[in-house]
């Protein structure tokens, strides 16, 4: 099953997200499928926070089977 979801990637105090595709049964070994955007949490000085996703490709893995983990949708559901 191939889920599209959130992987935290961070140094310090500073977090970082990359949206991935990966395998839900192989994630840990294998690692991910495919990195389709990169989300920051904390606001920078105009108050906004960062979310790049390429949508073409989002849409790509949608069309063929894959779920949108949790956390992810209601992100989207917010940004979009």
């Amino acid at each position: 099953m191939i889920q599209i979801r959130l992987k935290k990637i961070s140094s310090g105090k500073k977090l970082l997200y990359y949206i991935v595709v990966v395998n839900r049964y192989n994630s840990i070994t294998r690692g991910f499928i495919e990195k389709i955007g990169v989300y920051t949490p904390h606001p920078n000085k105009l108050d906004n926070k960062y979310v790049f996703i390429d949508v073409d490709r989002l849409l790509h893995w949608i069309s063929r089977g894959a779920t949108v983990n949790s956390s992810l949708y209601l992100l989207l559901k917010d940004t979009f």
